[in-house]
This record gives C-alpha cells, sequence and structure tokens, in this order.
C-alpha cells in the first residue's frame, strides 16, 4: 500500500514532490526549446521508472510539480516560493513542513543562487543538474545545495591542463557576464598562470546588447595575435558569437568550449562549420539511460492535460498551431503527426549528458528517502521517528541523509556528494569532427577523471581547418636551450625576449627563465646546453705562445753557444784574454743553464718540472750573477795592477774567484735544497667559476723560500751593480765596467717589471711572464757584456792592435 501526502498538488500523482527548472531559448532559435523539454521529460521518466521499481521506494508514489524560470532570475525566486508555501499564490497556509521535500534545477548558476538562498531557510535540498558556479560550493551561504555536476573549479583545472599539454601561453578568454562565466574564468585565470599560460584578453559579453561587445572582442582577438580562444559562457551568448563570428568571417581560431556549449547540437551546423570545425571542449560525462527513447517518442498531443508543455513542443516539432494559436503560414495540429517521422534532437539519446545528470538527481533523492524508510541510521545524534511518512515529509531529515547518499547506477557510474554537495568530477574532452556522411559528431579524444593528469588520444584529435597539425598560440616563440626568457617592460609575462646564457652557464630546457653555472670544474659547449669538462690550459709547444718562447730559448743558447765559439777561436785576443777568460766561459755556461732552465716552464707541469723551474733557475742565475760578480771584482783588482805600489791584486787570484763564485751559489743551491726538502713546489689546478679552463701551476710550496732565493738573487745583481757602476770611469782600455753596468740595470729593470706584471697576469700568463723575466735577463747579459766583444773581435781587429800597441808602450 503506498503512502501519499495530503494537500499536495500534483499533475497527475501524489506523492513527494520535485521541482525542474527549464532554461531560456537561444535568441537564433524559436521561442520552445526541444532540449530543455527532454531533460523535462527525463525527470519524468525516472520518477516514473522509480514508482514501478520494487526495489526502489516499493510503498512510495513519487509525485512532481513544473515550474519555468523563463530565463530570469526573479521568476525562479518566485517559483520557489511557490513550491515552499505551496501552488497557491492568494493564500497561504501554516504547515508543519514545507509543500515540497526536494528541488531539482536550475540550469542557470544565477537562478541557482537566488533560489538556494530561498529554499535554504527552509532547510529544502536542492540538486541542480547544470549549475556549475563554484561559488555554489559554499555551504555557509548555500547550506542545502547539491549537484549533479561538477564545479567549475575542476573544469577550470582541466582547461588549465589541456591548454598546458598543448603548449599553448597566449589565449583569449570570453566570459558571460553571469556568477557561471565570470567566478569560471577567474579560477581559469589563476589556475593557467601557474601552469605558465597567460590569457592576452578577456572578453566580457551580456546578455543584454552584446552584437558590439562581440566585436571589439573579436578586434582584440586580431590585435593580441592569438589563436586559441576559450569560451566559457552559455549557448544563449555562443549562438551570438557564432553567428557574429560567420558575419566576420573569423577564421583560423581554435575554439575551446566549456561544458555548457561543447556538445551543442543546435551551435554545430552547417552554416558554423567552417569557422567552428575542430573545437575542443570538456563535456559532462555521458551516460545511457535504457527505455529513455521509447518514453520521448511516446509523447503526443493526449498528454498534454497532465503537462500543458507537450502542446508547445508538439508545435514546434511539426510547425502547426492547435486550436485558439492560430498562427499564419502554419497548418492546424492534427494529433496524428508522428515524432519518430521527424530528426527533431528530442528524440536523440545517444549523446545524453546534461540529461543523464538529472536522471541522477532524482535517483539520488530516491535513495535518500530509501535509505530514511530503512530506518538506516547516520549517528548516535540523529535518530529518526517512529513515522515513516513523517520522516520523508522532514526536508531537514532528507538533507541529511542526502548528504550520505552513496549507490551505483545500472550503468555503473557512483553516485555520491562530497562535502560540498559536489559529485566525483569526471569530464569527457569532445572534438567537432565530421564523418564522411557530412554529419557531425562530438568525437571523445580524451578525459578529465578526479585530480588526475588529462588523458589524451592526441592522435585522433581534428584541428581548425582539417589540419593534423597542433595549432601554435604564443606572444614569443620557445626560448631555445641555451637561453633564457627576459621579461619585456610593460608587457605580459608570456611576452619575452630570448637572452643567450653567459658563457660557464647553461640551460638545458627550452623556456628557462634563468642559467644555471656549470659546476667548478666544468664549463659551457658552444651552444650553452650542456657543461663540459674544463680544457686544462698550461704553456704548451703547440701552441703559439709556446712556440715563440722555446724559440727564444733556442736562439739564446745558440747565441751562447756561437759566442762561445768565438772566443775558444780567438782566446789569444787582447779582449779575450784581458777580461780574465775563464770567468767568461763560466758567465756564458751560466747563460746556457739559465736559458735552458726556461724551457722548464713550458708543458704540462709534473713534480720534477715543478723543481727545475723554480730551484733550477734560482741555482743557474745565482750562478751566472756570481760570475759577473767576480768579473766586477776583476776589473776592480785589473785597475790595482796599474798601480804596483798596491797589494790588492794579490789578494784576489783566479782560486780565490772561483772560491767566492762557489760561496756565492753554494748559498743558493742550499736555500734551494732546504726549500725542496721541507716544501717543495708541486703541481696544482687553479680555476674558477668565471674562467673556461684549469691552469695547471707550479706551487711555490713555500713563499719565504721563493722570496729568499729572488731577494738573494735581487742582493747580487745590486752588490754587482754597485761594484762595476763605482769603476765605470777607470782608465782601462779594456774596461768592461760600463758594460757590466748597463747589464745590471737591464736585469734590474727586468725583476722590477716583473713582480706587478706576474702578480697581475692571469693563468697560464704567469708562467710566461716569468719564463719572458729570464729569457730577457739572459738576453741582456748577452747584448751587454759579450755581443760588443764579439763585434771588435770580429769587425774592428785593427784597433785591438792599436790599443794592444799602446798598452804596451
Amino acid at each position: 500500500m503506498s503512502e501519499k501526502y495530503d494537500g499536495v498538488e500534483t499533475f497527475g500523482t501524489l506523492g513527494h514532490p520535485l521541482f525542474l527548472s527549464m532554461r531560456a531559448q537561444l535568441p537564433f532559435q524559436s521561442r520552445f526549446s526541444v532540449i530543455d523539454f527532454q531533460f523535462l521529460q527525463t525527470m519524468i521518466f525516472a520518477i516514473e521508472e522509480i514508482n514501478r521499481s520494487d526495489k526502489l521506494l516499493p510503498n512510495l508514489t513519487l509525485g512532481y510539480r513544473i515550474y519555468d524560470a523563463c530565463y530570469t532570475h526573479f521568476q525562479a525566486t518566485r517559483a520557489a516560493m511557490s513550491l515552499v508555501t505551496g501552488p497557491n499564490d492568494e493564500q497561504y497556509t501554516c504547515t508543519r513542513f514545507p509543500s515540497v521535500s526536494a528541488i531539482i534545477g536550475g540550469s542557470w548558476s544565477t537562478h541557482s543562487i537566488a533560489v538556494s538562498r530561498v529554499v535554504a531557510l527552509y532547510n529544502i535540498p536542492m540538486i541542480s543538474y547544470f549549475s556549475t558556479c563554484a561559488c555554489l560550493s559554499n555551504k555557509y551561504e548555500h547550506p542545502t545545495f547539491f549537484r549533479a555536476i561538477p564545479s567549475d573549479i575542476f573544469q577550470s583545472q582541466a582547461l588549465a591542463q589541456l591548454v598546458s599539454y598543448f603548449n599553448w601561453t597566449w589565449i583569449g578568454l570570453i566570459l558571460e557576464d553571469n556568477d557561471y562565466g565570470l567566478n569560471a574564468g577567474s579560477i581559469f585565470k589563476d589556475e593557467a598562470l601557474k601552469l605558465g599560460s597567460c590569457v592576452a584578453f578577456t572578453g566580457i559579453i551580456s546578455a543584454m546588447a552584446p552584437s558590439k561587445k562581440i566585436l571589439q572582442t573579436f578586434i582584440s582577438v586580431v590585435t593580441y595575435k592569438v589563436k586559441v580562444v576559450i569560451t566559457i559562457a552559455t549557448e544563449f551568448i555562443v549562438g551570438m558569437i557564432f553567428q557574429e563570428a560567420v558575419r566576420q568571417n573569423l577564421s583560423g581560431i581554435q575554439w575551446i568550449a566549456s561544458e555548457a556549449w561543447s556538445t551543442s547540437n543546435v551551435l554545430y551546423s552547417e552554416q558554423t562549420h567552417p569557422n567552428f570545425h575542430g573545437t575542443l571542449g570538456f563535456a559532462i560525462r555521458r551516460g545511457d539511460i535504457n527505455g529513455l527513447r521509447d518514453f520521448l517518442a511516446c509523447t503526443h498531443l493526449s498528454q498534454q492535460e497532465r503537462n500543458p508543455f507537450i502542446a508547445h513542443f508538439w508545435e514546434e516539432t511539426f510547425n502547426c498551431f492547435l486550436n485558439g494559436s492560430f498562427q499564419r503560414g502554419k497548418i492546424s495540429c492534427t494529433g496524428k503527426e508522428d515524432l519518430n517521422t521527424t530528426n527533431s534532437l528530442y528524440l536523440d539519446v545517444k549523446n545524453l549528458r546534461i540529461s543523464y545528470n538529472v536522471y541522477k538527481a532524482v535517483y539520488a533523492i530516491a535513495h535518500a528517502l530509501q535509505n530514511i524508510l530503512g530506518n538506516k541510521e547516520l549517528g548516535n545524534n540523529f535518530a529518526l521517528t517512529e513515522e515513516p511518512l513523517e520522516n520523508i515529509q522532514n526536508p531537514w531529515m532528507l538533507l541529511k541523509y542526502l548528504k550520505h547518499v552513496n549507490f551505483t547506477m545500472d550503468a555503473g557510474d557512483q553516485i555520491s556528494f562530497d562535502e560540498n554537495g559536489d559529485p566525483y568530477p569526471t569530464y569527457d574532452l569532445v572534438n567537432w569532427q565530421r564523418r564522411d556522411n557530412a554529419s557531425s559528431v562530438f568525437a571523445h579524444v580524451g578525459e578529465f577523471i578526479g585530480n588526475e593528469n588529462l588523458r589524451l588520444k592526441k592522435n585522433t584529435i581534428v584541428w581548425q581547418g582539417d589540419s593534423i597539425e597542433i595549432p601554435i598560440s604564443v606572444c614569443s616563440a620557445s626560448c631555445p636551450f641555451g637561453s633564457r626568457k627576459a621579461a619585456q617592460n610593460g608587457k605580459n609575462a608570456c611576452c619575452f625576449d630570448c637572452i643567450p646564457c653567459n658563457q660557464g652557464e647553461i640551460s638545458n630546457q627550452s623556456n628557462s627563465l634563468e642559467c644555471v653555472k656549470c659546476p667548478l670544474n666544468y664549463w659551457s659547449n658552444l651552444q650553452r646546453d650542456g657543461c663540459v669538462l674544463k680544457t686544462m690550459e698550461y704553456i704548451s709547444l703547440k701552441e703559439t705562445l709556446g712556440a715563440v718562447l722555446f724559440g727564444g730559448a733556442l736562439l739564446g743558447i745558440f747565441l751562447t753557444v756561437c759566442i762561445t765559439i768565438i772566443f775558444i777561436h780567438h782566446r789569444s785576443n787582447p779582449i779575450v784574454r784581458a777580461n780574465n777568460s775563464h770567468l767568461s766561459f763560466c758567465t756564458l755556461a751560466a747563460i746556457v743553464l739559465c736559458f735552458l732552465s726556461s724551457v722548464a716552464y713550458l708543458g704540462q707541469p709534473s713534480t720534477l718540472s715543478c723543481v727545475l723551474r723554480n730551484t733550477g733557475f734560482g741555482i743557474t742565475f745565482a750562478f751566472c750573477i756570481s760570475c759577473i760578480l767576480g768579473k766586477t771584482i776583476v776589473v776592480i783588482v785589473a785597475f790595482n795592477v796599474q798601480h804596483p805600489g798596491r797589494k790588492a791584486a794579490i789578494l784576489f787570484t783566479p782560486t780565490k774567484q772561483k772560491l767566492l763564485i762557489c760561496l756565492c751559489t753554494g748559498f743558493q743551491v742550499v736555500v734551494c735544497t732546504a726549500w725542496n726538502t721541507l716544501a717543495p713546489p708541486q703541481p696544482v689546478a687553479h680555476t674558477s667559476y668565471d674562467t673556461p679552463t684549469t691552469t695547471l701551476q707550479c706551487d711555490s710550496g713555500s713563499t719565504v723560500a721563493f722570496s729568499i732565493v729572488l731577494g738573494y738573487i735581487g742582493l747580487l745583481v745590486c752588490v754587482s751593480f754597485s761594484l762595476a757602476f763605482c769603476v765605470r770611469n777607470l782608465p782601462y782600455h779594456y774596461n768592461e765596467a760600463k758594460f757590466i753596468t748597463f747589464s745590471m740595470v737591464i736585469v734590474s729593470a727586468v725583476w722590477l717589471t716583473f713582480v706587478p706584471t706576474y702578480l697581475s697576469s692571469p693563468g697560464k700568463y704567469l708562467e710566461a711572464v716569468e719564463m719572458f723575466a729570464i729569457l730577457f735577463s739572459c738576453y741582456g747579459l748577452l747584448m751587454c757584456i759579450f755581443v760588443p766583444k764579439c763585434y771588435m773581435i770580429l769587425f774592428k781587429p785593427e784597433k785591438q792592435i792599436k790599443r794592444s800597441r799602446h798598452r804596451n808602450d
């Protein structure tokens, strides 16, 4: 035996009343929407299916009451008040419970916001099948609101992921000026910005006088050179956008649709195909409803007493008029018309999406009622009364049970609501395509489930203009590897210049924000997209600098050997004999050793070469200067020989000269030996983040020892210079004090210049500067001391004879 409610008006049955809000008509359609009528009929079908069921509410008959919102939230609010207080507008009857226990609707978010605020005062649950505004998830403002369609939060996330997946960083955004468009657009902008995409412009179009605003939006599309435009609006606005796009012949744009119009059969037509073919959009998950097509096909004029919308539907479908509604150019409806002979969208059940949401909403309420009647307890603080009729009439109780609904549809879909009254988010990604027979189809090319990543069948997508290539929509082309993005002043973040990475920095991904420094021992390659080991830098014989220095050393050795040969060949020459030939030969040998020691500065440093570089030069150069010091003293002694009364000559015999050289050189040998024993020079690698090479150098080991070696050489030079300078003007025919003075001046100048140059030279040039100082010093000694004598020996022999005779006289 079925329960029933007293005093409740329905269209033919008694039971639990439901409400369905119908949507407004599109401007390019006639006044009646057959699609909305299909939604209405789907609700009636679900109610009758439940009433016939032996398992779901077997002892309860559901009823319904239907109102049309007429595209205004004022009418929607009025309808809601009628459902709460009863259908009699002139008399309000106080009852314990409202006249309805649940409402299904509406389709527009603005309508749902208005209705939800009214019915929330009575704790009446409301389930929308098409209102997606994220604001409706606010339980503080809409505590009784539920929906069978995901919130715009998830759609916006899906759209942002789609844009990011195809690397569209420069997009246009068209929004409807209502709660649905503005809220969804705001969320999308935030999500897109997180994923690196930018909105070039935002066109907000109102239903009031939209033509001018649409034209301005199209101008923005051309001005900003966007190739991808996302439109979050209802069919009403999109229809006008389509009309204007066809008039303006706006083509070459990849349109991205929101779920409000992504599967609209009304919008996709032969007229709009050239401009909108290939449109991508997220759609509500499709479902199948067994028996619905037969139910819809049985719709007939004879049912109009129970459902007055049938009359409007009949006139619209068969282009006829009923009694009392004569219209010129139309014939009278006979009632014998057959729906099966038409191509009406009303009978199209192959692409059920919104209708399936209506179906699910009805079943959600039915399962909540079933749980109440089944005495299913929800917790210690929530208990059922002993009266089943009172339980199901109480909207507050139905609200509590609706929050905990969890069941599976026959098609396998799981139905439940989260804490915000939202279902588990699932979307189909559809693509507007055309089959070989010229029929249109919304091809399934991907999906978005929950918070998971977007799943795509990329190879099945047809793009705008039947292209198989993915459209490119960027403000600036992607920066290649080896460069970074640099923002353009005063422009959007997606408009940038590509700046090559500096040396030593790389970027190995496109659109890199920063270039990364290579590790210390690595350097960027030529393309600046990878780090390679730094090259080892030292003075190599294969490079020009090394070859020049090595050639200079060989030339010096060659000249020294030549001078030695000349001296040996002319050893009886007065010039050679007068200048203490054995000291001259020692000096020449020392110079050869100095030239040889400089060669150790060439090539890759090793422990042996480092020892030879520092200590070898220190000892050989000290030996060389010691020999010159001996020659200087010989000049002084030679002057004393010219004065027989002085006995200084016997104090500096050849043996003592050799002893002096050995003592002076021996001190340097002792210092170098201690240096190599305690802190020997070692090869080290020097590098920094700012240099492309690793310089191999010889570390001195001990700065003190290195300073003593150079200081001692400087001391010998100063002593030699002082002594030579003092006797530079002695009246002696073969006095070489002047030449020694000049040579010491050159040596001093070289090494005084060497110190600051050495400290300021980078990398391997440190070694080159030191080698150059050695070579220049040796050349200075050769040029000042020995070359003039060779010149006199070889080219002025007559002067040597005259001076010799004069001396004998």
